[in-house]
């Protein structure tokens, strides 16, 4: 598949899919309904497009989980924001900055500096300095 360049940020081909684990090194626009079969590594920020799926783990500096993405893996996350968007599905997200989670996502264990919630979602554990939730 297609990746375009433009200084150190990376824009993946419309409707691609990667088969092994995929490193990029700047941030990484990726389009919607682009599946990874493995592990995703990005030392910039990730946004993730609608729908989307990653089959491994996700690695990057920060990162926007757009609406309907599934992650199977980990979301390890640097210093910048992570956003889970609505209806998102990630089992495990560890971030070392802030975490805005939106309505409706799901994870087994979210880790972060300070978390911020939404409204309703599913979540097994919230794990934050700070942890505040907004009901609309």
């Amino acid at each position: 598949m297609k990746v375009f360049v433009k200084d150190r940020t990376y824009l993946a081909e419309r409707g691609s899919y990667f088969k092994e684990s995929v490193k990029i090194d700047g941030d990484f626009i990726v389009p919607p309904k682009t599946q990874f079969w493995r592990d995703l590594v990005v030392t910039g920020n990730l946004s993730l497009g609608v729908g989307s799926r990653v089959g491994g783990n996700i690695t990057c500096n920060g990162a926007v989980i757009s609406r309907g993405c599934l992650v199977e893996g980990e979301l390890v996350s640097d210093t910048e924001q992570v956003t889970i968007c609505d209806g998102a599905r990630v089992r495990v997200v560890k971030s070392n900055g802030n975490v805005l989670l939106r309505p409706g996502i799901v994870s087994d264990e979210v880790h972060g500096e300070n978390i911020l919630v939404m409204g309703k979602v599913h979540c097994g554990k919230l794990m934050g300095r700070n942890t505040r939730v907004i009901n609309h």
